[in-house]
């Protein structure tokens, strides 16, 4: 099962994040997040489904994070999961990541 999957619709791109986004699963990731930013449109991410999140996978978060910053596009969070809630707590990204307070 992918953690990371792209619903592309006419007005945005909604990524869904879900299961396990650990650094066994950033490549995949990263070339899903990629194709999102090509899109160029706005971002939604739905992590409600998110059960566990390591370094590399948050990491990798903030990177997209930054790159859509860079390309002025929008995004938003849509119901992030306790389990990232908390490991982004951890590590003190909360900011980086921008997550709903």
């Amino acid at each position: 099962m992918e953690s990371v999957n792209l619903t592309c619709h006419p007005d945005r791109s909604e990524i869904v994040l879900k299961g396990v986004l650990d650094v066994g699963e950033t490549r995949a990731a990263h070339s899903c997040l990629g194709e999102a930013l090509m899109r160029a449109l706005p971002l939604e991410l739905a992590a409600s489904g998110l059960e566990r999140v390591d370094t590399a996978g948050l990491q990798m978060l903030i990177v997209f994070i930054r790159a859509a910053r860079e390309r002025g596009l929008s995004f938003r969070w849509h119901d992030p999961s306790p389990a990232l809630v908390s490991s982004a707590q951890l590590l003190d990204l909360n900011g980086a990541l921008e997550l709903p307070q």
